[in-house]
């Protein structure tokens, strides 16, 4: 085989076998693959996003990160919302306003990172031409794509209390309508082909004139010229001046494995800390699913969501303990308080699921892991073209002297976590998820299910989920009836869903190397798609 593909989205997934296929290699697959799912997946990632990206690079042995955070526009001030603001959801903690400034329109937008993202990635890593990766995602969409139903769950889902439902998301701007509205003025159902010639045509834009035309071009103009003239805090300036990070993974070891994941502002260094903490307990001895082990898994979540919600930020404008927070000495710290029997939440509560990932390996030996996103989108598109702006800004904390408040230039903090787990060296795990929040927990779980639990990929990603932030332990309603009771014998509010696989419990993603074959999950809570290149 020449590698595998493993995505939300089987359409996608098609898309970077077919690359694979071509003579394409993993970064190849993992490009093209994430532009095809900006038009199978249009409200969770897009042109106007942002994202983080782990690597391996067989021939050079390197391992890094290409963050594409968005960043806060030049127009922001620090206390320009305080007064208005109406305090933060109780899941997620996203601020809350009145007239939803932070959550829709172009007050919600911030300066997008995704078009660089991907260059960069083209630039160092992919042996096909830039157009070749587009071309695919282009065709898709003047031909149209079936709705989803993972599409169509989210714009008709009952949203939690102060977020605005799809309808009214689709209805910001008379451009976004135009494209997401049916012309019968209803959210398309599934299986309804669903066509967008103008983000087509941005796609074509972008492939001829590269990523410059997005940031300093012909595009850019058109993007500054709508933001101008709607109240948008990001300027020309912010466009021309954005640059992508790359940096070296944070670092950790679990069971005698190396783990790395994304840095701050991304949430690598909690998922490490989590399973730092774990590794002092025999999982594996408690039973799948039993009471003891969500109790057990719940109150290390817990302990490391405390530290993430204390500490981590932008690295560029707060100092981020990197360090302390990945030490064994810390982690040690919360096992001995776990086992004291105490439950380390600070009252946080779990998100909705947002943001889509792709993993892929190929034959040579070289990985990707990438989670990108629009956040929920703003419902902001520029007229003719076609995509859909983040709508980032309202994870920022509108009141000023926090690690997370609003500043210009800063990245707000993140659940994304594009993971590996390496044997001997080399990837034996490739893992990530969308979600928010949850991200890390399923994530966390994943790695888990197999390692402790030696599940398959497939089935690491399938059975029952937990997450706990701090507060509720919310479990889907394949949990027993006398696994939810116990638990709250033992002290824990506990929050079940009546969905049995809730996309709410986000959509995890595995490619597990084994021998010279590969093997993935996809997880069935939204699409799921593994697809092979022989």
């Amino acid at each position: 085989m020449k590698g595998i593909v493993v995505c939300p989205q089987p359409r996608a997934a098609d898309v970077g076998v077919e690359i694979l296929e071509s003579g394409g290699n993993a970064f190849d697959a993992a490009v093209a693959t994430a532009f095809a799912q900006m038009v199978v997946d249009p409200f969770m990632c897009g042109l106007g996003g942002m994202g983080t990206f782990q690597f391996y690079d067989q021939k050079t042995g390197e391992n890094g990160m290409i963050d594409f955070h968005a960043t806060a526009g030049a127009k922001v001030t620090p206390d320009m919302w305080a007064a208005a603001s109406q305090g933060r959801t109780e899941v997620s903690g996203y601020s809350l306003f009145d007239d939803f400034r932070s959550e829709l329109g172009y007050t919600s937008i911030l300066t997008p990172g995704t078009v660089a993202g991907f260059a960069e990635i083209h630039r160092r890593f992919c042996a096909k031409p830039w157009g070749v990766l587009l071309a695919p995602a282009a065709r898709m969409a003047y031909d149209g794509v079936p709705t989803t139903s993972y599409v169509h769950d989210f714009l008709t889902r009952k949203m939690m209390a102060g977020i605005p439902e799809g309808l009214q998301r689709i209805s910001v701007t008379e451009a976004c309508k135009a494209i997401h509205l049916h012309p019968e003025g209803r959210i398309y159902n599934v299986g309804e082909l669903h066509r967008n010639p103008d983000m087509a045509r941005t796609f074509e834009r972008i492939g001829d004139g590269g990523a410059e035309s997005f940031y300093h071009g012909d595009l850019a103009e058109q993007i500054i010229a709508d933001f101008d003239a709607n109240g948008s805090y990001v300027t020309a300036d912010d466009m021309a001046a954005y640059a992508v990070k790359s940096s070296a993974p944070v670092k950790g070891r679990y069971r005698g494995l190396d783990v790395t994941s994304n840095p701050p502002p991304g949430s690598g260094v909690t998922l490490i800390q989590m399973l730092q903490i774990l590794e002092h307990f025999d999982l594996g001895a408690l039973g799948h699913g039993s009471a003891a082990h969500i109790d057990l898994v719940a109150r290390a979540m817990s302990a490391a969501h405390r530290d993430r919600n204390e500490y981590l930020a932008d690295p560029d404008f707060a100092e981020v303990p990197v360090d302390m927070m990945l030490s064994h000495d810390r982690a040690a710290m919360w096992a001995d308080r776990i086992r004291a029997g105490e439950f380390l939440g600070d009252g946080k509560h779990a998100p909705y699921s947002s943001t889509t990932h792709v993993c892929v390996y190929d034959e040579a030996g070289n990985a990707a892991s990438c989670t990108h996103t629009l956040g929920t989108g703003s419902g902001v598109v520029t007229p003719g073209l076609g995509f859909i702006y983040n709508n980032s800004m309202k994870l920022f904390d509108p009141i000023p002297g926090s690690s997370n408040s609003i500043e210009v230039g800063k990245a707000r903090t993140t659940g994304m976590v594009p993971t590996m787990v390496h044997k001997n060296g080399t990837p034996w795990l490739v893992v990530g998820a969308p979600g928010g929040s949850v991200i890390i927990s399923a994530v966390l779980q994943s790695i888990l299910n197999i390692v402790d639990f030696g599940m398959s990929p497939l089935e690491a990603v399938t059975v029952p989920r937990l997450h706990c932030e701090g507060a509720a332990v919310h479990l889907e309603a394949r949990t027993p009836e006398k696994v939810c009771r116990a638990l709250r014998e033992m002290g824990h509010e506990v929050k079940q869903s009546a969905i049995s696989f809730d996309p709410v419990m986000s959509r995890a993603h595995v490619v597990l190397k084994d021998g010279d074959t590969w093997r993935g999950g996809a997880d069935p809570r939204g699409g799921g798609g593994v697809a092979f290149a022989n």
